[in-house]
């Protein structure tokens, strides 16, 4: 087994465990949501109902998942455009697999790039990750 090939097993690993972090808060803001809303129709006040759950916690916490959930898309998306490229493939050819543009298939390159060096071993430009 290649290198690139154990990184992107890591790496879908981790993309799966963060997609059930983030669908196990996701069904927590559920449950969370329909009591704020049992309580707003009791007659609770929006300052009584926010204060109660903590929703500035709530949200903090939200964010941080998704933000864990969409930085390991992005690693398991590059790792697996670095081991597209050790086979071999154009960026074209990658657009396809990703069904996705040429345009942001090179962009997905780029950023691959940055993250994990060029396998080919060419100089690398210096890009801005997206």
């Amino acid at each position: 087994m290649t290198e690139a090939i154990e990184r992107v097993i890591v790496d879908l690993q981790r993309y799966s465990e963060a997609g059930q972090r983030l669908a196990d808060q996701l069904h927590q803001l559920a449950r969370l949501n329909a009591e704020d809303v049992e309580r707003l129709r009791a007659g609770a006040s929006m300052t009584e109902s926010c204060q109660i759950t903590n929703s500035s916690d709530r949200s903090r916490g939200l964010t941080r998942i998704m933000a864990e959930f969409e930085e390991s898309r992005r690693v398991i998306r590059a790792s697996t455009v670095i081991g597209l490229l050790e086979e071999g493939r154009t960026t074209s050819e990658i657009g396809q697999v990703f069904g996705v543009s040429r345009q942001l298939a090179n962009r997905l390159v780029k950023d691959a790039r940055a993250l994990y060096g060029d396998p080919s071993g060419a100089p690398m430009e210096q890009t801005e990750p997206f």
